[in-house]
Formats: structure tokens, sequence, C-alpha cells
């Protein structure tokens, strides 16, 4: 075993969260985040085809009568199907050092190895020893690795799934470095996959990989290399080109912790993280152009009482649309703050959730971002003609990998400028969503008895599993 493969393995081991309640706490809410990325997902056409798919290939036995008895999935398909849907909608956490998402490949990956008897506690470590793992990586190996064009959901997820997986199940030494071993010689997750159903096929596919890994050591005689992180040869030189230390490793463990420090990013609408500034930003330049006193006189019927009382009382029904009245709209971005915001000009709903330019328009069309506009085979050409007054300027200072700020102009045509700049919208890691957040989001999809007996089991037990029984009565969990 190689020094850098052997720190990660004696982190792994030793690693005691029981006095780390922040951590804790975060990993708790975000396992209801990525529950309330998935539920939703469930209703999509492409998920629905991939369980159907992953049906036909069950794991069947047949009874001492001959007759075929109930099917199961293996642990490996379920672990593909909860982490393609629920990172379907783009709607799970992101975090800024991994350039992509923990928790859609790590709940997953363990939810799919769970036994009956396993603790609250055991499960929540390992998630939070997953995304340690994954967060430390990608703070060593990007912005490169994302400019590069890979997508580290699928290249670092797969790695983070395995030393979760291990720490749930309790692997030691050489078989937790030939599990590592397994897990990073299946890397894979290419970012051209953006705005396709490619991309959360990666968190799919890092999940089930790690998950196939841990299979094929428990149950063949399979032997690997216990090296896959050597210093000259190893996944880091292989995939970044870089010298990794285990002083790099270790100087960063829980240094307070990658869910901390960064933090996670959990979102409100199914859009790409690095548009939420954006978003929020635009949002509050709608407002006050439309609570505006020349907005106001020039598309509101006034009551001429409330004019001769110095009021403005004003009636319902708008003249017209707040597009008719722009000239131009100006994102400012840090350089290349944009890159995961590949679409200038999307064709798609799906495209248009990698679009800052399709959000914006639909923040100053509307008031607010729209979900469903999302899910449209095509965008409209009159919209596509919005969204060319819509231009990326690059005049905000560089700010670090774990920052993000976005400021939005909007110029009317009447010569009026409104501006606002935001670095710390809701769901950031220092404007966190609440458990109550958590229950709105919930509440897309499931009614407010279901989320209360949801969140009733999932406060009220020391075990996972009647936790996870409840979510399969409440129609959450069925694969």
């Amino acid at each position: 075993m190689d020094s850098v493969t052997q720190t990660i393995v004696n982190y792994i081991e030793q690693t005691d969260v029981s006095n780390r309640e922040d951590l804790l706490s975060v990993a708790r809410i975000a396992f209801l985040d990525y529950l309330a990325s998935l539920a939703p997902a469930e209703e999509e056409q492409a998920v629905h085809d991939l369980a159907c798919f992953i049906g036909t290939n069950q794991d069947r036995t047949v009874n001492a009568d001959g007759h075929e008895e109930n099917s199961t999935v293996k642990q490996a398909d379920k672990a593909l199907y909860y982490g393609f849907a629920s990172h379907y909608l783009d709607f799970d956490d992101a975090q800024a050092n991994l350039a992509g998402h923990f928790s859609t490949v790590l709940y997953s990956a363990l939810l799919a190895v769970l036994e009956p008897t396993d603790r609250w506690y055991d499960f929540l470590r390992a998630y939070i020893i997953g995304a340690e793992l994954e967060g430390i990586i990608g703070s060593l190996i990007n912005p490169a690795h994302r400019t590069q064009g890979w997508h580290s959901t699928g290249t670092v997820g797969v790695i983070g799934a395995a030393a979760a997986i291990g720490a749930l199940r309790g692997l030691h030494g050489e078989s937790l470095a030939q599990l590592l071993s397994l897990a990073a010689t299946q890397s894979t997750g290419m970012f051209f996959q953006s705005g396709t159903d490619g991309k959360p096929l990666h968190a799919g596919l890092a999940a089930r990989n790690g998950v196939w890994a841990y299979e094929l050591l428990q149950h063949t005689s399979l032997q690997t290399s216990t090296k896959p992180f050597d210093p000259e040869r190893g996944w880091f030189k292989t995939i970044g080109n870089i010298t990794v230390t285990s002083n790099d490793i270790a100087s960063r463990w829980l240094a307070p912790g990658q869910l901390i420090d960064p933090g996670l990013w959990m979102k409100v609408h199914p859009y790409c993280s690095a548009a939420i500034c954006g978003a929020e930003a635009a949002e509050t330049v709608a407002h006050r152009i439309y609570t505006s006193s020349s907005y106001v006189s020039k598309h509101y019927n006034v009551s001429p009482d409330a004019e001769e009382q110095g009021k403005r009382r004003l009636c319902a029904t708008l003249v017209s649309s707040l597009w008719d009245d722009i000239d131009r709209v100006t994102v400012h971005f840090p350089p290349g703050a944009d890159a995961a915001l590949r679409y200038t000009a999307p064709t798609t709903g799906r495209e248009g959730q990698f679009s800052i330019e399709y959000i914006v328009y639909q923040v100053l069309a509307y008031g607010a971002v729209q979900d469903e506009l999302f899910k449209i085979d095509s965008i409209d050409q009159s919209v596509r003609d919005y969204m060319s007054r819509i231009e990326r300027v690059y005049d905000l200072p560089k700010v670090s990998q774990t920052e993000r700020i976005t400021k939005v102009t909007v110029t009317l045509k009447n010569g009026e400028t409104f501006t606002e700049t935001v670095n710390n919208p809701k769901g950031s890691p220092n404007n966190p969503l609440t458990l109550e957040d958590i229950r709105i989001k919930l509440g897309l999809t499931l009614e407010t008895k279901q989320i209360d007996r949801m969140i009733e089991a999932f406060t009220n037990t020391d075990k996972v599993e009647p936790f996870l029984q409840t979510l399969r009565k409440e129609g959450v969990l069925h694969v």
C-alpha cells in the first residue's frame, strides 16, 4: 500500500464524528434534501424507463415447488436507479470544492447496501467520510479537472461511494484499499453530457460502480492493486497529472470538514447551482422594476380616488410584460465562474437548466423561476429572441473556488438601470435551507400527512430500517 492510500485508509477507519454534531446536523438535512430531490423525479419518463429496465434484470429465485418467488433488485442496480433519479432534475445539493454533487451518489450507494440493523450514526458517519474524501480530492484537482471537461460527480463520486460503503460495512486495511482501487479504476464522467440524461447517469453509474466494487470483493476471489493513489502513477497522477502527498490529505481531513467549509449548496429550483446567485439577483431587480414609480404609472391603472389621496392603489392587471420595456440585461461573473452554465442559447428546457440566460429570462418574464419550463422539449423562438438581449460579462473580481458571486444589471428602454449583486442566496452555505424549507421541497411531491409521518420516523428512531419502511409506505422508495 502506498503512503497516500494508507493515509486515506487510516482516516476512513479511525474517523469518529460522535462529538461533531455540526457535521451530523448537515448530514441529516442533506439526506432529507436528497429524498426531496428523488421523489419528484420518479414521475419523469426517463426515470420510469430505467426502473422498468432494471426490473427486467432482477435476481429471480425458484422455490422447491418450481415456482418463481418474488424477485429482488440487485444492490448495484438499486444504487444506479437512485443515483440517476436523485440527480435527474438537478434538484440535489452541490459543493464548491468538488464542483459536483455529493449526496446523489453517496446516499444512493449507502441505501443500496444498508442492512436492517444499521444505526443512523453509522449511516451518517459513512456519508460524512465519503463527502470528506470527495471534497478533499476536489480541492486538490479543481479547477483544472472541471475545465478539462470532467464531471466530478462521476469521476470523484465513485471513490467517495467506495469510501462510504467501506466505512459503513467496516472494511479495514488492504480490503479497504482494494475497494478504493476498484472504484478509482472505474472513474469516469464527462461534462459534455450536461443538459442531457447522460449527466444524471454519471451519478447513477458512480453509485452503482462503488457498490459493484464492494460486491466483487465480497463474493469473488478477485484481487486488485492496493496502491490506487500512489504519488508516482496512481489516480491523481493519471487523472490530474499532479503529485499528491499524505500531508495533502492529512492536513485537510475534517479541518473543519467539507460539509462545513465550504459547505453544501441546496436548491429551491431544479437548475445548476452556478445560477443560484444570478437568479436571486434577477428576482430582486424584477421586484424593484415592478414597484418603481415609472413602471407603475405606465403599466397599471391607478384609481383616481387613490391619486387624490396621494396614494397608489393598483388594479391587478398588467398592461404588458416586463420584457417589453427591457433594452438589455447584463449578467456579471468573475472570470470562469459560469463554466457550468454552458448553454447561452438553449433550445430545450433540459439545456435551459444550465443556462443563466434562460433562468434570468424566466425571472424577468414571470417574477420567479418556473420549474415546469425546464421540462419543455423546445424553447420558442420568441423566448430565444428575449434571451439574445442577455449578455455575460466577466468584470467581477476573481474569487476563490469556494465562493460564488453574480451581479445582474437590467437597462430599460427609457434609460433607467436597475442592478443587484448576490453572493449568499437562499440555499448557500451561509444562508442554508432549514428543515421547514426541506418540508416545502418535499411538499412539491408529497402530501402534508406523508411528510409528517416521514419526519416523525426520521427523528424518533435509532436504526435506519424503520424510517426506510416508512418511506416505502409513503411511496418514496420502491426499488
